[in-house]
């Protein structure tokens, strides 16, 4: 008979086993996106900024995603049980410490625990390590006693292909762009729409909640927009909600010309196609693509199109770029913020049809010379479908999770088997 301690600690290999390998899955989908979270996190106590402080947190973004996944799936499949016990013990006992840090300090607005797939406050996450903590403790101190769905002539297949499986995943989704995009301006959002819509909504929310304090004689009273009082109240003030005043806005997209006027409304409402090709810096864009961009640029203009560079470069960084590129094309300014969350590659290419993505491409997936003329007029196709990422960068973590299945039913068949015996020949009588 199983002790009910194990029964307790198997189900808690199990919680904890999963959401590692969700928390890992979803962070490894936008390896330089928990790249820039975990900037945040290190900037009051470390400069993380410029080249060398960007190829730092991208290491350990690499590090954590991996790690968390890996630990995850080694707890589920049962393999090196206690070795993995101690490092999720040790891994919930860090990361409980930097939630609390978080919750004291506000260093962000969301934790970027589950990347941006699944948005928790600072407080929220802190509660749920709190919950994840003593679980990783029941699994450390009953750790010899957990199921393994593997021999140990078997296990190192599975192991081996979740290995491979989140270095393949992680690389491809930093070298081209994420596997699922769950930002804001992912390819077929309607920005016009969408930027129309958010303001709407805020607008809404903040006369909603918005209170007019009046005063008649020695009283004083709050009312609502809906329920103004008469003109023998003298008005006080305005009294917003400080949430809603300080909220920043999912979509900031505010281009400005040399002259420092907004285009986004040009941008957006414009017919036709437009394309943006977008680095936060031009001194630490990628070169290797030059000859690329300067054929985008010059059959765009033949065909009719739009064409930008944007950045949040100064005019010496813009300049150098143009002697270093020979880039002739017009440039626009936009903050850093936006444009990685608008696209995380540098350079990146992002194209709007009548103010609506239709295209995203990291500079690795930027079509050759000589294919530039048919990827350009393949844009005017309104029927075409839009492009989605390939699956290829998902084989191998979907075989592990085959395996893994397979190793749960052929526990789950041979304990049930077990038990049918076992009763059978209760039922009969027979010598155990």
């Amino acid at each position: 008979m199983i002790h009910p301690r194990h029964t307790l600690a198997e189900v808690a290999r199990v919680i904890v086993g999963l959401v590692f390998v969700l928390s890992g899955l979803l962070k490894a989908v936008d390896p330089v996106g928990t790249a820039l979270k975990i900037g945040q996190y290190l900037t009051p106590i470390l400069d993380v900024h410029g080249p060398k402080g960007e190829v730092f947190t991208l290491v350990i973004s690499f590090i954590l995603c991996g790690s968390e996944f890996l630990l995850g799936a080694f707890l589920l499949m049962g393999v090196y049980r206690k070795l993995c016990a101690r490092l999720s013990l040790l891994f919930m006992l860090v990361m409980t410490a930097v939630s609390l840090y978080s919750v004291l300090a506000h260093p962000v607005s969301d934790c970027g625990c589950f990347g941006d797939a699944i948005r928790l406050t600072p407080l929220e996450t802190f509660l749920k390590n709190l919950i994840l903590l003593p679980l990783s403790f029941l699994v450390l101190r009953d750790a010899r006693a957990l199921r393994h769905l593997y021999s140990r002539r078997e296990r190192w297949v599975p192991a081996i292909l979740a290995v491979v499986g989140i270095i393949y995943f992680m690389v491809n989704n930093y070298r081209h762009l994420p596997y699922r995009d769950f930002r804001p301006y992912s390819i077929g959002t309607d920005l016009r729409r969408a930027i129309v819509q958010e303001e709407e909504e805020l607008q809404k929310a903040l006369i909603g909640s918005t209170k007019y304090l009046y005063k008649k004689g020695g009283e004083s009273k709050a009312f609502d927009a809906t329920n103004l009082p008469d003109s023998s109240w003298t008005f006080v003030e305005a009294q917003q909600d400080t949430r809603l005043v300080d909220y920043l806005p999912k979509y900031d997209f505010s281009p400005l010309d040399s002259t420092g006027q907004s285009v986004a409304q040009e941008l957006l409402e414009g017919k036709g196609i437009t394309l943006l090709l977008l680095a936060p810096s031009w001194r630490t864009a990628s070169q290797s693509v030059i000859d690329e961009v300067a054929e985008l640029y010059q059959e765009s203009l033949a065909l009719g199109y739009h064409f930008y560079g944007v950045s949040a470069s100064t005019s010496e960084e813009t300049a150098e770029w143009r002697y270093q590129t020979g880039a002739s094309y017009p440039m626009l300014q936009l903050d850093a913020t936006p444009i990685r969350t608008i696209i995380r590659s540098q350079p990146g290419l992002v194209v709007l049809r009548d103010g609506r993505i239709i295209d995203k491409r990291a500079y690795a997936d930027f079509p050759s010379v000589e294919n530039v003329s048919h990827y350009l007029k393949g844009l005017q196709d309104t029927e075409a479908p839009l492009p989605s990422p390939s699956a290829t960068r998902t084989y191998l973590l979907w075989a592990w999770a085959g395996l893994l299945l397979l190793g749960f039913l052929r526990f789950w068949a041979r304990k049930l088997h077990l038990t049918i015996h076992l009763h059978l020949k209760k039922r009969l009588h027979l010598p155990q």
